[in-house]
């Protein structure tokens, strides 16, 4: 049996850090009303970058970018993250709202799935399209573990015999349903993955443009 499992900064819960985090969700929202400030023509007349940044005309500006420059690194930096943003949340998989691990989803099915709901969580795994992810689910003392299913057949008002029974298997068996949903639509998480990382990138430039010349102003005076 082989096990199929991604680089782990390339699964959904690892996408989720960079396209669904509070500062993403914040800056999203900048190519909303960007177009009609950034590139308003009129405002763009009366609120140039040097004004916004304090230099005066005529005086030789701190930064290395231009102001146009940086509008347009955070404009199009923002649009980038709210694409990254726009395709997790379609793309995502639900259990990812009740878990951020797996073995904080196990302890949340010990607490409210139901038998059938089990069941139907037993069926998928041991499917032909299922990929095998958690050697701890399928490797039993060196040997791989048979498709047989193990909670179906179960009634609802057995649920804490099945338990009792069956609690480290239902454990495994959640883990691994859970790895196997962080690894749905690979092409969206690339895509929602590198979409995040290129914004954050053309957000920092600005950043680091301003810092620089704060920190080289603050030396010339000390000098």
């Amino acid at each position: 049996m082989k096990f199929h499992s991604d680089w782990k900064l390339t699964q959904w819960q690892s996408v989720e850090r960079v396209a669904n985090n509070d500062l993403t969700r914040v800056v999203a929202l900048v190519p909303i009303i960007g177009y009609l400030i950034l590139f308003n023509d009129r405002i763009a007349e009366i609120a140039s970058f040097r004004m916004i940044a304090g230099v005066e005309p005529g005086v030789e500006t701190p930064f290395y970018l231009t102001g146009i420059a940086k509008m347009r690194l955070v404009f199009f930096g923002s649009l980038l993250l709210l694409c990254s943003n726009l395709i997790f949340k379609v793309f995502r998989p639900p259990v990812l709202e009740l878990a951020k691990g797996d073995i904080e989803f196990a302890a949340r099915v010990s607490e409210r799935y139901s038998v059938y709901e089990l069941a139907d969580m037993e069926t998928h795994v041991f499917s032909d399209y299922w990929k095998p992810r958690l050697p701890l689910f399928w490797k039993v003392l060196d040997e791989f573990r048979s498709k047989k299913p193990v909670v179906s057949g179960y009634r609802p008002d057995v649920r804490n015999t099945m338990f009792n029974a069956h609690g480290d298997y239902i454990s495994y068996l959640s883990r691994e349903w859970w790895n196997g949903e962080m690894h749905t639509f690979r092409l969206a998480r690339f895509v929602s993955l590198s979409l995040g990382i290129t914004g954050i990138f053309l957000l920092a430039i600005p950043t680091l443009d301003i810092t620089q010349a704060v920190v080289r102003d603050v030396f010339l005076k000390l000098w």
